[in-house]
């Protein structure tokens, strides 16, 4: 079954995503002219990129560099399924800007194997898919570029500093205090006075969780207790600041393996 669906999402201007599925469908010779990212996750792309015909097996990714021609095709009898990101070159420049780096949008290499980038990018593009807090989708953002450019770009890495400890634990007391209102990454900038990718990286060193992590896990402990109290899975839901019923259920069972109406 061949399937596909073309978004975007009002968070990032700049960016556009694809899902699909594809077992006899071929692209013909085109190009982008936006950077085009994309994870295989399963079976395996057949590409023609730069004179060469590359397999991009499951657990991988493809990295189609702007204006570069090249086509698609299944590499295996049962196809492929994926899922792509277009990022507009302007939308890049705004993301490292604050870092004070040019940003030559090239990837090093057609096909890589990576499997913390693969999990930043899957979650970042379900994200964007689905019901998320602003400071998940903000977050994924920030980590899947910082670590697609310093790994096979032409960002560097900054030099390592020590831990900010002040601004990881501010930053953990306004999750704490606001947590039902949502504070979205650019709140957290803000309060920190650190760059998005020095707060996570920091946040996550001392706590052992990313600040969207840590938020999601307040949320579900929090709503444990008010269903313990007595409150009705709607009313939880709600006084948490999830999206909707569904929203809530999914990350409660996720995290205490029932839903909260088992648990209630």
């Amino acid at each position: 079954m061949e399937t596909s669906k073309i978004w975007t999402n009002d968070a990032f201007s700049g960016v556009e995503l694809l899902s699909a599925s594809y077992t006899k469908f071929e692209f013909s010779k085109h190009w982008h002219d936006e950077l085009a990212i994309g994870i295989i996750e399963e079976g395996a792309e057949g590409l023609l990129y730069r004179g060469n015909n590359l397999l991009v097996p499951k657990k991988h990714i493809v990295a189609i560099n702007p204006a570069e021609v090249h086509t698609g095709f299944s590499g295996t009898e049962n196809g492929w399924r994926y899922r792509m990101f277009y990022f507009d070159l302007s939308a890049l420049a705004e993301q490292f800007k604050t870092r004070g780096l040019p940003i030559d949008p090239i990837i090093n290499r057609p096909v890589i194997y990576d499997e913390d980038l693969f999990t930043v990018l899957l979650n970042l593009h379900l994200a964007l898919e689905h019901a998320s807090f602003a400071l998940t989708k903000e977050s994924l953002f920030t980590l899947a570029l910082e670590m697609l450019f310093t790994s096979y770009g032409s960002a560097k890495l900054e030099a390592p500093n020590p831990i900010d400890m002040k601004s990881s634990y501010e930053a953990r007391d306004f999750i704490n205090d606001n947590f039902d209102s949502n504070p979205s990454l650019a709140d957290l900038e803000r309060l920190s006075n650190c760059s998005r990718f020095q707060l996570i990286k920091h946040f996550n060193l001392l706590f052992g969780v990313t600040p969207h992590q840590y938020l999601l896990l307040v949320k579900v402990q929090k709503a444990k207790l008010f269903l313990a109290q007595g409150m009705s899975c709607v009313d939880v839901s709600l006084a948490c600041g999830f999206y909707d019923q569904s929203h809530f259920n999914r990350n409660f069972k996720r995290a205490f393996g029932v839903s909260p109406s088992n648990y209630l």
